[in-house]
C-alpha cells in the first residue's frame, strides 16, 4: 500500500522505514522577522518601544467576527462524537509575563478593542516600567489582561467565521464511498489485453484530475473522505465549551490554523527570535549549538534525530542520526545536469523567499547562491534514495559517542547529546556516515555567512506552510507546482489538517476513531487476517526457492505475526502539551518540539510495542519486520478497500490482497536479516538469497518492460513492493477459494467469482498523474504506477487466464516459463 506524502517514502517496514529514508516534512525552523536592515516591527525590548509598537498596532484592525461575513450553520455532530471524551481541560496557571508578552498582549487588546486602547495602553506601560506594584496592578487589572481576553476570544471567533462547511454530498455530508460498478468495466478493452483498461477505462474518461492534486487515485479517494470526517471532528472540538485536553490540543490548532486574516497580519514576527540567532552565528561552534539546539525541537534541516529499537538489541531503543540537508527530494537532483530546470527554478525560490522576508534582491541572489552551493556539498555527500530504499540495514551503523567523534571531527556527538539533555548513550547508530563527514567539513570549512543563508532560507522554507498568503503560494509554487504538477492549492482547511496530522496527528485520531471506525469492522477485519494467515501456512510449505529448513523457520514467523485493525488500543499522553487560541505557527512547533522530547527522552529506554507507526486517519498499511505487526489504518478500511456490503470476492481482491502483501513482506530479502525476535539475524541459507534474487530479477525485468507516459518502470526500485504484490494476490486468492469450496458461484453481475476478486485487484490501482509527479514517482516511489501494478501480478497466476479464458500469447498470459511465482 502506498502512502500519499510529498516524497512518498513508504513505511511498508513500518515507520522505521519512513523515518530511515530521507522524508522531509515541512519543518518550522525558527526565525526572525526582518525587513531589510531595518528594526522589526514588533521588537519590544524596553518601554518607549513597547508604547511605540503599541500605539503602531492600535491602528491595525485585522478583520474579526464583525467584519466576517456569517458563516453557514456547522453540521451536526457526527455519530459518537462524545464518545472518546473524559475529563475536561483545565487551563495551567499563567506564568510570570515577560516584557514582550505585556507588548503584544496589550496591542492584541488595541486590535480587539480600538476605543479602550488608551486604557489598555496605560495599563500595559505601568506594567512594564514597574514603577510600584500598586501601579503595575492596577495597569494589569485594568488594561492588560482585558485586552488579552478580548483578543484571544476575537481571534477564536474570526477563525470560526471563515470556517466553511463541508458540502453535502451524502446523508452524512461526507464524500460518497467508492464501490465497485459493473457498469464501470468496459468490454471494448479486453482484460487479456490490459485488466487495468478493462476495468479503469470508463473512470479516465469521466475523470479529471483535481487541481489541487497531482495524483487522484484510490487512496486520495480515501484520504478526501477522511480528511472530511477530520474536518468534522475539528469543527466540534472547537465548539465545545469543556473541551477535553486532547479536544483542546485540536480545538486550538484548527482554530489558529483557520485565521488567515491573523496570520496575515502578524507576518513573519512568529519566526523574529529565531532569524536573529542566525544571523548572531559567526563560528563553527556557534553554528554547531544552533544545529544541536534544533535538533532538540525537531526542526534541524541538516540531519535528523530519530528513536528507534536496535536493530541488534530488539528490546532496547537508540538515536538514529540521518541524513537531510537537501531542500530537493534526492541527491539526484543536484548531480548531472538532468534536472537542470528543476535546480533553476529552486534557486529562484530560495531567493523569492528570501526577499518575502525583506532581504534586498541583491542580497537575496547572493544568499541562494550560497544555499546551493552547500546543499551541493551534502547532496555529493548523501546516499541515493533508490539505495537506502534497497536496505534498510544500512541505516545500522552502531558505535560508542566518542567513536563518532573521532569520525567526525568537525561535528561533536557528545556535545550534542549533552544539548539534548540526554544521557550519553552507550552506543547509537551514525547512518550514513560519509554524509555527518561531509557535515563537519562543511562546519570547519565553509563561510559562516554560507551557513546563516542556509539556516535563514531552510527556516522561512519550512515555516512558509503556516505564515501569510505570499508564502504559502510561494511554498506551493515550487514543492507542489514544480515538483509534482499540481497546480492550484487545497483549499484553507485541509491545509491545516495537514499540518495537524504532522505535528498531533495522534491526538486527532482518537478523535477521529470514536466516530469512523466500527468496532464491527475491526472483528470481520481481523478474521480475514486469520484466513490469509491460514492461507499462507497452507502454501508455504511448498514455497520452490526456500530449502525445508527456512521453510519451516518461516512457518514459526507465520505464527509470529500480530494483527494490528484500525487504531492502537492505547493512546498518548499529551498532558505536557499546552497550545493557545491564538498563535498557528507557535502552536504547531510546539507540538512538534513536544513530540520530539517525548521521543528523545525514550533513548536507551524499552521498547513500546503498544505504539502505532501511523495515524488512524492516515490511508495506509505497514508490516513491522522488528516486531511482526500488522497494521491497517482506519481509513484504509473502507470501500473500495473494505466494504462488509459488498460480496466476499470483491473484499478479498480489495483488502485481501493488501493484507497479503503486508504477509508477503515478511519473507522478503528485508527480513531475512531479522529473526523471530526482531534482531539482526539472518534465517535463510545461501541459495535461498540466490534463488530469491533470481525470482526477483525475473520479475523487475517484466516491470521494466512497463512504460507510462514515455518513462520505463523502474523495476529494480519497486522490486520489494512487486514481489509483496504478487504474493498478496496469490495469498488472497487461495483464501477465497478456500473458503467457498465446494460452494456453487453465485455469478453476481454475470461475473464468476475469480473474475469480480481480478476486478477490484485492478480497480484499487486506477490512478490519474500529472507528468511531473509521475516522473518524480518512478524516481522515487517504490511503488510501480498503477497501470504496471494491475497487470503485472495478475498475468503471473495461471488463475487469471483461466478466469478470463485468455488464450496463450495474450498480453495477460505468461506460459510456465515466464511466470513467477513467489508465495
Amino acid at each position: 500500500m502506498p502512502v500519499d506524502s510529498i516524497h512518498h517514502h513508504r513505511r511498508s517496514q513500518g515507520d522505521f522505514a519512513d523515518k530511515l529514508k530521507g522524508w522531509q516534512p515541512p519543518q518550522q525552523h525558527g526565525n526572525t522577522q526582518r525587513f531589510g536592515r531595518a528594526t522589526p516591527l514588533l521588537r519590544l525590548d524596553n518601554a518607549s518601544r513597547a508604547l511605540t509598537g503599541m500605539l503602531l498596532l492600535g491602528s491595525l484592525r485585522p478583520a474579526v467576527a464583525n467584519d466576517a461575513p456569517a458563516s453557514p450553520t456547522p453540521p451536526a455532530l457526527l455519530p459518537g462524537a462524545g464518545a472518546v471524551r473524559t475529563e475536561p481541560y483545565r487551563a495551567v496557571p499563567m506564568q510570570e509575563m515577560t516584557l514582550e508578552q505585556i507588548g503584544n498582549g496589550a496591542a492584541a487588546g488595541c486590535i480587539a478593542q480600538p476605543r479602550q486602547c488608551a486604557k489598555i495602553l496605560g495599563g500595559a506601560a505601568l506594567t512594564a516600567l514597574a514603577s510600584s506594584a500598586i501601579s503595575g496592578w492596577v495597569g494589569w487589572k485594568a488594561g492588560l489582561q482585558r485586552g488579552r481576553e478580548e483578543a484571544f476570544s476575537a481571534c477564536q471567533t474570526a477563525s470560526t467565521a471563515q470556517a466553511q462547511v463541508q458540502p453535502m454530498n451524502t446523508d452524512d455530508g461526507l464524500p460518497a464511498p467508492v464501490r465497485f460498478d459493473p457498469a464501470d468495466v468496459a468490454p471494448e478493452h479486453s482484460p487479456c489485453d490490459s485488466l487495468y483498461a478493462h476495468v479503469n477505462h470508463r473512470w479516465h474518461q469521466r475523470t479529471v484530475l483535481p487541481a489541487d492534486q497531482s495524483r487522484w487515485d484510490m487512496l486520495a479517494l480515501l484520504k478526501d473522505r477522511s480528511l472530511a470526517i477530520q474536518r468534522r471532528v475539528a469543527e466540534q472540538a472547537a465548539g465545545l465549551a469543556t473541551p477535553t485536553h486532547v479536544e483542546k490540543i485540536i480545538a486550538d490548532l484548527w482554530t489558529t490554523g483557520m485565521n488567515p486574516h491573523r496570520i496575515n497580519a502578524e507576518g513573519i514576527a512568529p519566526l523574529r527570535e529565531d532569524l536573529a540567532a542566525i544571523d548572531a552565528l559567526q563560528t563553527p561552534e556557534a553554528i554547531e549549538a544552533h544545529l544541536h539546539a534544533l535538533t532538540a525541537v525537531g526542526r534541524n534541516p541538516v540531519y535528523r534525530i530519530l528513536v528507534d529499537s536496535d536493530m541488534d538489541a530488539r528490546d532496547t531503543q537508540i538515536a538514529y542520526a540521518i541524513q537531510r540537508g537537501l531542500g530537493l527530494p534526492d541527491r539526484s537532483y543536484y548531480v548531472g545536469d538532468e534536472h537542470a530546470e528543476v535546480l533553476g527554478t529552486y534557486r529562484a525560490h530560495i531567493a523569492h523567499i528570501l526577499r518575502l522576508a525583506g532581504d534586498a534582491p541583491a542580497e537575496a541572489e547572493r544568499q541562494a547562491d550560497a544555499v546551493l552551493a552547500l546543499e551541493h556539498h551534502f547532496a555529493n555527500a548523501s546516499v541515493p534514495w533508490q539505495q537506502l530504499n534497497a536496505d534498510l540495514v544500512q541505516y545500522y551503523n552502531p558505535m560508542a559517542v566518542t567513536e563518532a567523534d573521532a569520525l567526525t571531527p568537525g561535528f561533536s556527538w557528545s556535545g550534542l547529546f549533552q544539548a539534548l539533555g540526554v544521557a550519553t548513550p552507550a552506543r547509537f547508530s551514525l547512518a550514513t556516515p560519509g554524509f555527518h563527514q561531509a557535515v563537519g567539513t562543511a562546519l570547519a570549512e565553509a563561510d559562516p555567512a554560507t551557513w546563516r543563508a542556509y539556516l535563514r532560507f531552510h527556516t522561512l522554507d519550512a515555516a512558509s506552510p503556516y505564515l501569510g498568503d505570499e508564502f504559502v503560494r510561494a511554498h506551493h509554487a515550487l514543492h507542489a507546482t514544480a515538483l509534482t504538477g499540481e497546480d492550484t492549492l487545497p483549499p484553507r482547511w485541509k491545509q491545516v489538517l495537514d499540518a495537524i496530522q504532522r505535528v498531533a496527528g495522534e491526538a486527532l485520531s482518537e478523535l477521529y476513531v470514536g466516530v469512523a471506525f466500527p468496532a464491527e469492522t475491526r472483528t470481520q477485519v481481523t478474521a480475514l487476517v486469520g484466513q490469509l494467515t491460514a492461507a499462507l501456512k497452507r502454501r508455504l510449505p511448498h514455497v520452490p526457492w526456500m530449502d525445508a529448513e527456512t521453510r519451516a523457520a518461516a512457518l514459526r514467523r507465520a505464527d509470529s505475526f500480530r494483527p494490528r485493525i484500525g487504531h492502537p488500543d492505547q493512546w498518548p499522553d499529551w498532558s505536557g502539551l499546552h497550545t493557545e487560541t491564538c498563535g498557528y505557527l507557535t502552536n504547531l512547533r510546539r507540538a512538534e518540539a513536544f513530540s520530539q522530547a517525548r521521543a528523545l527522552a525514550m533513548i536507551g529506554g524499552p521498547v513500546d510495542n503498544e505504539q502505532w507507526r501511523m495515524t488512524a486517519q492516515e490511508v495506509d498499511a505497514y508490516y513491522d519486520l522488528m516486531n511482526g505487526d500488522l497494521a491497517f489504518s482506519a481509513a484504509l478500511l473502507q470501500p473500495p478497500f473494505f466494504d462488509p456490503d459488498a460480496d466476499a470476492p470483491l473484499n478479498y481482491g480489495g483488502i485481501g490482497a493488501v493484507i497479503g502483501h503486508e504477509l508477503s513482506h515478511g519473507f522478503s530479502a528485508q527480513s531475512s536479516q531479522f529473526g523471530l525476535d526482531g534482531t539482526l539475524q539472518g534465517w535463510w541459507t545461501a541459495a535461498d538469497h540466490q534463488r530469491y534474487a533470481a525470482l526477483s530479477e525475473r520479475l523487475a525485468e517484466q516491470f521494466d518492460q512497463q512504460w507510462l507516459g514515455g518513462m520505463q518502470v523502474n523495476g529494480t526500485l519497486t522490486e520489494g513492493e512487486n514481489l509483496g504484490d504478487l504474493g498478496g494476490l496469490a495469498l488472497a486468492l487461495d483464501a477465497m477459494q478456500h473458503a467457498t469450496r465446494n460452494q456453487p458461484d453465485p455469478m453476481i453481475d454475470g461475473l464468476s467469482r475469480e473474475q469480480r476478486f481480478f476486478l477490484a485487484w485492478g480497480m484499487q490501482h486506477r490512478s490519474l498523474l500529472t507528468a511531473q509527479r509521475l516522473e518524480q514517482d518512478i524516481r522515487t516511489d517504490p511503488h510501480a504506477p498503477g497501470p504496471a501494478r494491475a497487470n503485472v501480478g495478475p498475468s503471473n497466476l495461471r488463475a487469471f487466464a483461466d478466469a478470463f479464458h485468455c488464450p496463450p500469447g495474450s498480453a495477460m498470459t505468461r506460459n510456465d516459463s515466464e511466470r513467477v511465482v513467489y508465495l
